[in-house]
C-alpha cells in the first residue's frame, strides 16, 4: 500500500470520529442555547411579569454579542487550534448556564446571555464548520447535514427533559443541572474525540491526497470586493432573520395568541426538531446530487409554506398544528443547512474561517434584528399577523435570489481514492 493510500485510509477512518465529537458538541451548544432556552420564556414572564419584548431582549443581546465576536473567533480559528478554542467556549457556555439559574433581574439575564453569545462564538457553528471542512471533502454535504442535525436532535431531547424537570424542580434547579451536564459533555467530547488534523500531516499533504480541496484561494479583502459576496450576505441574512425570529417567538405566539397550554409546548417542540433532523440530513444528501442553489431554493419554499400554515393554526386544530411543526422543522433546518453548504461551496480555502465568520456576523445581526423587530411588532399591533406576513415575504425573496447563483457541481464530490 502506497503512502497516499495509507494516508487516505487514515483520513477516512478518523474523520468520522471527529464528526462524532462535533456532533455531541453542537447538539449540546445549539440544542440548549437556541432551541431549549426559549421554552423558559413563559416561566420568566410568569415569575417576573415581563412582556414579550423584555423576555426576548436577552436573546437579542445574545445574537448581537455572538455577531460581534464571530470575526475575532474566525481569526483565532485560522491561526490556532480549533479544538482548544472549542474547549474554552464550552467552559464559558457551561458557566453562563449555571449563572442563569441565579438571576434576579432583567439586567442579570442580559449579562448571562452576553456570556452565552461569547461562548457560542468559540464553540458553535463557525468552529464546528472549520473543523468539519478541514476533514471532509467527499460527502461534505451529508457530513454537514449530520453535524447540523445534532442541533435539531438537541431540540428533540432537551425540551422534553427540561420540560419534565421544570414541572418537577422549577426553572432555577433545572438550569443548574443543565449547566453542569452541558459542560461535562462538551469539554469531554472535545478532549477525547476532536483533532484539528491528522498527526504529522501537513496541509500540503492533505491537499495532495484530496484533489480540488484548495477551493477559494483569495483572502478576506478579495471577497469584500465581490458583489456576489454581498448577495450571499443578503440571502443568508434574510433567512437568519426568518429562522431566528421563528424559533424565538413561536412559543409566545402559540401560547398567548393561539391559546396552547404550556404543557403542550414540549411535545410540539420535539416534533418540530425531530423533523428538522430529517430536513438537515435530507437536504445535505440532496446537495451531493443536485445543484446547491436549487436544493436551497426548495428548502426556502418549504419554510415559506410552514409560515403560511402557522398563520392558520388554532388551539383546537390538532392536525394543522402537527403539520406546521413537521413542515417548519424540515424547512427551517433545510435552509440552515444549505446556508452552510453554499458558503463552503463558494469560499472553502485557507481564509474560510474568517470568511465564514463575516457571514455569521451578518447573519447573527439579522437574527438579532428579527428577534427584536418581531417582538416590538407584536406589542404595537397586539398580534403576530403582520410580522408573519413579513417573514413569508422574506422567505420567498430568498428563494428567488438563491436561484441567481451558479452552483453546477453538487457539494463534496471531488475526493477520490488515490491510485496505486
Amino acid at each position: 500500500m502506497s503512502r497516499d493510500q495509507m494516508l487516505f485510509t487514515h483520513l477516512t477512518e478518523r474523520k468520522w470520529i471527529v464528526l462524532s465529537g462535533l456532533f455531541v458538541i453542537y447538539m449540546a451548544s445549539n440544542g440548549i442555547t437556541l432551541h431549549t432556552l426559549p421554552l423558559l420564556y413563559p416561566e420568566l414572564i410568569e415569575s417576573f411579569g415581563w412582556q414579550a419584548s423584555e423576555v426576548t431582549l436577552p436573546a437579542t443581546v445574545f445574537f448581537l454579542i455572538g455577531a460581534i465576536t464571530s470575526p475575532p473567533a474566525g481569526w483565532l480559528l485560522d491561526k490556532y487550534s480549533p479544538r482548544k478554542i472549542i474547549m474554552v467556549g464550552s467552559l464559558t457556555l457551561s458557566l453562563a448556564l449555571i449563572g442563569f439559574s441565579q438571576v434576579q433581574g432583567l439586567w442579570q439575564l442580559v449579562a448571562v446571555y452576553a456570556c452565552l453569545g461569547v461562548g457560542l462564538s468559540l464553540c458553535g457553528l463557525v468552529s464546528n464548520m472549520v473543523v468539519l471542512t478541514a476533514w471532509f471533502n467527499e460527502k461534505r454535504g451529508r457530513a454537514t447535514g449530520i453535524l447540523l442535525m445534532a442541533s435539531s436532535l438537541g431540540g428533540v431531547l432537551f425540551p422534553l427533559a427540561v420540560g419534565a424537570a421544570l414541572a418537577a424542580h422549577g426553572w432555577r434547579s433545572t438550569l443548574l443541572g443543565v449547566g453542569f451536564a452541558t459542560g461535562a459533555f462538551m469539554i469531554g467530547s472535545a478532549w477525547f474525540l476532536l483533532r484539528d488534523q491528522p498527526s504529522g500531516t501537513t496541509r500540503v499533504e492533505l491537499d495532495r491526497v484530496q484533489p480540488g480541496t484548495e477551493g477559494f484561494t483569495g483572502g478576506l479583502t478579495d471577497v469584500l470586493r465581490q458583489i456576489d459576496f454581498y448577495k450571499v450576505l443578503f440571502l443568508t441574512g434574510s433567512l437568519w432573520f426568518v429562522i431566528i425570529a421563528l424559533t424565538q417567538h413561536q412559543s409566545i405566539y402559540l401560547t398567548q395568541d393561539v391559546g396552547l397550554s404550556k404543557a403542550q409546548l414540549p411535545g410540539l417542540f420535539s416534533l418540530f426538531f425531530a423533523c428538522s433532523v430529517l430536513g438537515k440530513l435530507g437536504f445535505g444528501i440532496l446537495s451531493e446530487h443536485f445543484s446547491v442553489s436549487r436544493v436551497m431554493a426548495a428548502s426556502n419554499l418549504t419554510l415559506a409554506t410552514a409560515l403560511i400554515l402557522l398563520t392558520q393554526v388554532r388551539a383546537d386544530s390538532h392536525w394543522l398544528l402537527l403539520s406546521y411543526a413537521a413542515i417548519a422543522g424540515v424547512g427551517f433546518s433545510g435552509a440552515f443547512t444549505c446556508i452552510q453548504l453554499l458558503v463552503a461551496y463558494l469560499y472553502r480555502g485557507p481564509s474560510y474561517g474568517r470568511i465564514l465568520a463575516v457571514v455569521v456576523l451578518a447573519d447573527t445581526l439579522c437574527g438579532a434584528l428579527g428577534t427584536r423587530l418581531i417582538g416590538l411588532a407584536r406589542e404595537s399591533q397586539g398580534d403576530y399577523r403582520s410580522a408573519l406576513a413579513g417573514l413569508i415575504a422574506l422567505s420567498l425573496i430568498a428563494t428567488i435570489l438563491v436561484m441567481t447563483f451558479k452552483t453546477d457541481n453538487a457539494a463534496g464530490r471531488s475526493l477520490t481514492q488515490p491510485e496505486t
